[in-house]
């Protein structure tokens, strides 16, 4: 990065122009490269797919022929079956098994070997017939043989067996089978008694396993690209599901966990779709790659044989060819590329860094100050007006030197001028600022004793209010106690109203009992108890006069003498309230006289306030005629600078 920015313009030019030049033309080839394989991929694939629906007609074509040999064999063979079927209750045992017997004209078939060999002698295909029993079928003559050459009899046809439901149905069945290691397309047939009665099978088995083992080496040797080939699955539901019918390496070998790179399962994945085709990356580790590689499969499902034939290569295969190509053009393609950027080079080297030399030649001499400097024009392209405008640049440089020499001359004088006026303004800023100082000393003085006067104020204040609640309170005491007096002079005076009736008691006791002592004189002796009663109810009644007076009399000089309390109470009462209403009046002038020193206070302070920031202004004006002093200096020395830096500029 540092070489490219130190490099010349038309050394940068040069190197961009090759790197466009390269990459269009690298797009280009890879664009070009790109859809090539792309369409040679495309040809490839649908080569594949046409190859494998050739493979698949093949096969139905020599399947449809098989098939048709195998009915006309069927059919030959019911021929021989000609005449009186019938299934009797007796039954043959064969390996172990009671099988019914079944009989064509009164002959027993069970066992008679003779009704299949020739069949099988003259045809070469193989021939059973089964009785029914129960609801299965039992062999019961055959002319198939195993790998010991042993018959197969004895046994029942499975119920799964597709032949079976067929049969069960009243319909005949054909499809291939594989019977002791060898493929036979085979044939079921309802044998049925004269009532139409399903009775037994038959089966014929026409053995076509050399046709078979010659369509696997056939399609062994089909090949795809380089190591492309193809390979026959079998998709029959049972324990051969996913086996390997033909393959170059893994024939016969059950393929159905098998997983590309990525863990997929691809064969599963093959044998669900049965048809269509499929992408993935597959390491073959017994050819020592490291690597995965894409490889593309197309298949198709043969039905009859229920088989999924497919064929697949890696697509790196056919494409190497377009790679090849693809590095031959970018070979060429950086030949050329490398010729246009030094062509390129020189013409930019010639056309644009020469003449941008002169002009930065040209620029370093103004830049030391010598403005007599010109350059020739010749060009009229971009370059050309370049030199023009620096040509101009050196012409108006001149002519504003020479007017900043004078003017910086001028300057120089009026700031020498301007630092003596603002020195003087300065000295007098400073007289200024102190008197404001002391002015602000003693204002702050005065604004602390209003300060005080107004905390006395308060204090006072307080006070009187104190004082005022006190008087409140004596005041309703008092009027307390004219109540309470009041209400003892009321109870005095029910006290002597009570002492009257107690006084009249006493004196209608006295004569009621004398009335009784005279009433009991009369009486003789018969009333002198009586009369001693009534004289000692007359005593008391006597004495208890004499207390009531002497209550009535201490009781009437209670009462006057709570009189005269309560008239000195009342008096006592009048004189509070008049001291309540006078502190009152005392507690208003003494707010009065808190709020006019607030007032006062809050003056002070805001005169306080203005002379401070008087005082604050006046300093910061003082400095900042300092400010303007020393500034003044410095433009005095800038400006004698600027006069001899201009000095340094040649112009003639």
């Amino acid at each position: 990065m540092n070489w490219f920015a130190r490099s010349s313009v038309g050394s940068k030019l040069s190197l961009a122009n090759f790197v466009l030049i390269a990459a269009v033309l690298a797009l280009f080839v890879m664009a070009a490269s790109y859809s090539s394989g792309r369409i040679i991929e495309s040809h490839a694939f649908a080569e594949v797919e046409q190859k494998t629906q050739l493979l698949v007609k093949l096969m139905e074509a020599s399947d449809q022929d098989i098939r048709e040999r195998t009915n006309s064999l069927s059919k030959a063979f019911q021929a021989t079956m000609k005449g009186s079927m019938e299934l009797r209750d007796s039954t043959v045992e064969i390996k172990g098994r009671a099988t019914p017997v079944l009989a064509l004209n009164g002959k027993t078939i069970n066992l008679d070997f003779s009704f299949v060999d020739p069949f099988t002698e003259t045809t070469g295909a193989v021939a059973t017939v089964f009785a029914k029993t129960g609801e299965d079928f039992v062999r019961i003559a055959t002319s198939l043989k195993n790998e010991k050459a042993e018959r197969a009899v004895g046994t029942l046809l499975d119920r799964e067996h597709p032949g079976y439901k067929a049969v069960t149905a009243g319909e005949s069945f054909v499809g291939v089978a594989t019977l002791f290691g060898r493929q036979y397309m085979t044939r079921y047939d309802p044998i049925r008694n004269e009532a139409g009665q399903t009775i037994g099978l038959s089966f014929v088995g026409l053995d076509f396993t050399a046709y078979v083992t010659t369509l696997k080496a056939t399609i062994r040797d089909m090949k795809i690209g380089d190591t492309g080939y193809f390979f026959v699955l079998d998709a029959r539901p049972g324990k051969s599901f996913g086996n390997m019918v033909v393959h170059p390496t893994v024939e016969g070998k059950n393929q159905l966990d098998l997983k590309d790179a990525d863990g997929r399962e691809f064969i599963k994945e093959i044998l669900e779709k049965k048809s269509g085709s499929i992408s993935y990356g597959y390491l073959n580790k017994e050819r020592g790659e490291t690597t995965a590689r894409e490889k593309e499969v197309a298949f198709t499902h043969f039905k009859a044989w229920n088989w999924v034939i497919a064929g697949g290569t890696y697509v790196d295969e056919y494409t190497a060819e377009i790679r090849a190509q693809r590095n031959d053009y970018a070979a060429v393609a950086l030949l050329l590329v490398f010729g246009m950027g030094m062509i390129s080079y020189f013409m930019l080297r010639r056309m644009v860094s020469r003449p941008l030399a002169q002009v930065q030649g040209m620029a370093e001499h103004l830049a030391t100050g010598d403005l007599t400097v010109r350059l020739d024009v010749k060009r009229g392209d971009e370059i050309g007006a370049l030199v023009t405008a620096m040509n101009r640049i050196g012409e108006n440089l001149s002519t504003v030197v020479d007017s900043a020499r004078e003017n910086a001359n001028s300057v120089a004088t009026a700031c020498a001028q301007i630092a003596s006026g603002n020195q003087d303004l300065s000295a007098r800023t400073e007289s200024q600022a102190s008197a404001l100082e002391q002015t602000s000393a003693s204002m702050r003085q005065l604004s602390g004793t209003v300060q005080q006067n107004v905390d006395y104020a308060h204090k006072a204040n307080a006070l009187a209010e104190g004082a005022s609640a006190v008087a409140s309170k004596g005041g309703e005491v008092v009027s307390q106690v004219v109540d309470t007096m009041r209400d003892i002079a009321k109870s005095s005076q029910r006290i002597e109203d009570i002492t009257s009736v107690i006084d009249g008691i006493a004196f209608q006791t006295n004569i009621l009992a004398l009335n009784a002592a005279v009433e009991a004189a009369r009486a003789g002796e018969a009333g002198r108890g009586f009369s001693v009663v009534a004289t000692e109810v007359r005593s008391l009644a006597g004495r208890c006069a004499e207390a009531a007076k002497e209550i009535k009399g201490l009781i009437t000089d209670s009462a006057s003498r709570v009189e005269r309390g309560s008239v000195l109470v009342d008096q006592a009462g009048s004189t509070m309230t008049e001291v309540v209403a006078s502190i009152g009046h005392v507690t208003r002038i003494m707010n009065d006289i808190r709020s006019a020193s607030r007032e006062q206070a809050t003056g002070v302070r805001h005169v306080d306030l203005a002379v401070s920031q008087m005082d604050q202004s006046t300093q910061q004006n003082a400095a900042l005629v300092e400010e303007m002093a020393a500034a003044a200096c410095s433009l005095e020395l800038q400006a004698q600078g600027m006069v001899d830096s201009v000095a340094l500029f040649k112009t003639q």
